[in-house]
């Protein structure tokens, strides 16, 4: 780095590209030990190049970068997500969408949001061939009934299980 050489203080824009692999691993979670053992150099070099004011500042620049970019990332989501409901709305109402690809949603969206099947040997959690038959043959408000009397019962015990 040509301003050690100059004996100038040198500025972000002159980190050597180990430094600033160095700075990823550690945004990364990686402690100074994982660190040395990776580029090969010893802890207290590690731990001198970590204090250091300039990488200091490397650090925090890329951790506000990332935030940046996660809040851009989750306000898109979020954009996303809205319409991704109406769209499920749309085709879970839709006179020409089969009953099997609407249950198969319903469920995968049951899945997708936490609901899913619990391992609990008191209870017998798949469906057998009568009940998935059953299923089958409910009424869409049946159904709907149904999965959300699920879901309630579900609520009931997390808030029960949150108490104990």
């Amino acid at each position: 780095m040509g301003a050690h050489s100059n004996n100038l203080t040198p500025t972000i824009s002159q980190l050597w590209p180990h430094h600033r692999s160095m700075a990823r691993m550690f945004l990364e979670g990686l402690q100074p030990g994982e660190v040395a053992l990776i580029t090969g150099f010893s802890p207290g070099q590690v731990t001198r190049i970590l204090h250091s004011p300039l990488f200091e500042a490397e650090l925090a620049r890329l951790e506000s970068q990332a935030e940046i970019e996660t809040i851009a990332v989750g306000s898109e989501l979020k954009r996303m997500a809205r319409r991704a409901i109406e769209v499920l709305d749309e085709n879970l109402h839709a006179e020409n969408v089969s009953r099997e690809l609407k249950t198969k949603t319903a469920f995968d969206v049951l899945d997708r949001s936490g609901h899913v099947k619990k391992l609990d040997p008191q209870r017998h959690l798949h469906l057998h061939a009568h009940a998935h038959k059953k299923v089958q043959e409910m009424e869409h408000t049946e159904l709907y009934d149904a999965v959300e009397d699920m879901l309630n019962e579900d609520e009931e015990e997390m808030e029960a299980e949150a108490t104990e």
